[in-house]
């Protein structure tokens, strides 16, 4: 009995397979004189978002160029000629610590800001400043670091102060003396 169970589902797998392989085959096997037509759309070929931000100009605001040499001496941060560095960049001079002003076009103000960020406005311009390294026991022997960031049409434009807690002398009060070259310096900058 048992072999003939088997043998029926045996043969019915077998009708079924033929069954799905003639539904599942090409009609037309062979050259049947009939012509393949290409089309084409204007329709896109994806639907996928682009994480490419649209932007019009790769370099809003150059800040070795766009800020005046006179300009950055009458505040003392020519120490050393202005230095630009990778992307658009700059780094200022001031002796006991250093000033690096940065366009961002591939960031948001908001994506930028941390927890701790507190908010003002510098002369009319949208701003934050925040602590990067805040000086303590476990890193005396680094670099310092304070933040002010501005909000701008194309994304953002950072100005870091950092000094060495050692080398540094005097030791500049980060967070004011940063408050205080943006405000120099923000006249300057193309938002």
């Amino acid at each position: 009995m048992a072999t003939k169970v088997r043998l029926i589902s045996a043969l019915c797998a077998l009708v079924m397979a033929v069954v799905v392989a003639f539904q599942s085959a090409p009609r037309n096997i062979g050259h049947s004189g009939t012509a393949v037509e290409l089309r084409s759309t204007d329709a896109p070929m994806s639907t996928v978002p682009s994480l490419v931000l649209p932007t019009t100009n790769p370099r809003p605001f150059e800040p070795c160029e766009d800020i005046p040499l006179d300009a950055v001496q009458g505040i003392g941060l020519a120490f050393t000629p202005p230095t630009p560095e990778e992307g658009l960049r700059c780094r200022y001079d001031a002796g006991n610590y250093s000033v690096a002003v940065e366009a961002i076009i591939w960031r948001t103000y908001a994506e930028t800001l941390p927890n701790d960020a507190v908010e003002t406005t510098i002369n009319g311009h949208r701003a934050a400043q925040y602590w990067i390294m805040k000086p303590s026991d476990w890193n005396d022997r680094w670099w310092a670091s304070c933040m002010v960031v501005f909000k701008t049409s194309y994304g953002l434009i950072q100005q870091s102060l950092f000094y060495s807690t050692i080398e540094s002398n005097p030791p500049p009060n980060c967070l004011a003396d940063n408050m205080r070259r943006a405000h120099e310096l923000s006249p300057h900058y193309i938002f």
